[in-house]
C-alpha cells in the first residue's frame, strides 16, 4: 500500500511551514541543495537556517528556461536536494515535461531529493501542471507542498501540507513537531471540503484569473512595458529599465510614490540583487476594476 502523510499547519504562510519542516527535517549542516533564481524568499531563509550550502542557477528572460548543462555540471556528490516551485513564484514560468524529464533523471542518477513546491498548480494558464512526484522513479524522492491559500483565496486561514513516502516525512514530522503541533479541528474539517470542490470550481478559477491577467499585460505593454510570458500563477514579469531609474527598487518607490501603483522588486529574489535589478513584479489577484485603474495610472504618469 502506498502511504502518504498530510500536514494541516496553523501557522502556515502560504506554504512557508510546509517547507521549512522539509528543509529542517530532510537537510543536514553542509548539505548542498540547488534552488533556481529568482526564488520565493522563504527558501533561503530555512535552508540558511539548517546550515545548507545554497547554490543557486540563474532563470533568465525572456522564457525563463532551465540551463540544463549548467543544472548537470552543479550536482556534486554532495548534492541532497534541488527544490523546483511550478507554476513559478516570481516569474510565473512552468517547467516543461523535458525539464522535468531531464531533472529527475539527474536526481535518480546522483540519489537526489526534490522538494516541489506546487502551490500554483491549479493557476496553470498556458499548459497542463506536471507534478513532479508523478514521474516514473520520483514519488519515493519528492516531497511535494502545497496550501489552500492560492487556489482557494484563503491566504489568511494559514493552512497547508507536504506528502511524500513514509522514509521522508520521519524527518519532515520531527521537524513539524517543534514548528506547530497541529491546526484547530473545524478548519481541517472546512479543508478537506474545499479539497473535495468539482473540477467546475478550477475551471472557473482559471477563466476568472485568465481574464485579469489579460486586462493586466496588455494594460503594462500599452504603458510601455517589456513583458516577458506568464504561463502560470498570478504574477507578471517586466522590464523597467526604459523609464530610466537606477534599479527595480527605486523604480518601485517611484511607481508607489508617483504612480499611485505597488510592484514587487525582483532583486529581492536573487543571491545576487544584481541580477534582478532590471525586473519587476504585478500581480493580478485583484478585482477587475483595481487592475483597470493601475493600468490606467500607469498609461497616463508614466514617461
Amino acid at each position: 500500500m502506498l502511504v502518504v502523510m498530510v500536514y494541516l499547519t496553523s501557522t502556515l504562510l502560504w506554504l512557508r511551514e510546509a517547507i521549512a519542516a522539509t528543509m529542517l527535517g530532510l537537510i543536514n549542516p553542509g548539505d548542498e541543495v540547488i534552488l533556481f533564481a529568482p526564488f520565493y524568499d522563504s527558501y533561503e531563509a530555512t535552508l540558511s537556517m539548517a546550515g545548507a550550502k545554497i547554490k543557486a542557477i540563474t532563470l533568465r528572460p525572456p522564457e525563463f528556461a532551465v540551463p540544463l548543462d549548467e543544472l548537470k555540471s552543479t550536482i556534486s556528490k554532495n548534492t541532497r536536494a534541488i527544490l523546483i516551485n511550478s507554476p513559478h513564484n516570481p516569474t510565473g514560468k512552468m517547467l516543461t515535461r523535458e525539464e522535468l524529464d531531464v531533472i529527475a533523471s539527474l536526481c535518480i542518477e546522483n540519489d537526489v531529493l526534490v522538494f516541489s513546491d506546487e502551490v500554483y498548480d491549479k493557476l496553470a494558464f498556458e499548459m497542463d501542471h506536471i507534478s513532479m512526484a508523478s514521474l516514473p522513479g520520483m514519488y519515493e524522492r519528492t516531497v511535494t507542498m502545497n496550501s489552500l491559500g492560492k487556489t482557494f483565496s484563503l491566504t489568511g486561514w494559514k493552512i497547508g501540507w507536504a506528502i511524500a513516502p513514509p522514509h521522508l516525512t520521519w524527518g519532515v514530522r520531527q521537524a513539524h513537531s517543534y514548528l506547530t503541533f497541529a491546526t484547530s479541528t473545524p478548519m481541517q474539517y472546512a479543508a478537506a471540503t474545499a479539497l473535495r470542490a468539482p473540477d467546475s470550481y478550477f475551471e472557473e478559477l482559471r477563466k476568472d484569473y485568465k481574464a485579469k491577467k489579460g486586462i493586466l499585460v496588455e494594460g503594462l505593454k500599452a504603458a510601455g512595458f517589456k513583458v516577458f510570458p506568464s504561463s502560470g500563477t498570478y504574477f507578471v514579469i517586466v522590464d523597467h529599465t526604459r523609464f530610466g531609474h537606477k534599479d527595480d527598487v527605486a523604480f518601485c518607490e517611484y511607481l508607489i510614490k508617483e504612480v499611485g501603483v505597488v510592484a514587487i522588486p525582483t532583486s529581492v529574489f536573487y543571491l545576487n540583487p544584481e541580477e534582478g535589478k532590471n525586473l519587476v513584479r504585478f500581480t493580478f489577484c485583484k478585482d477587475e476594476d483595481t487592475l483597470r485603474a493601475a493600468v490606467q495610472r500607469m498609461k497616463e504618469k508614466l514617461k
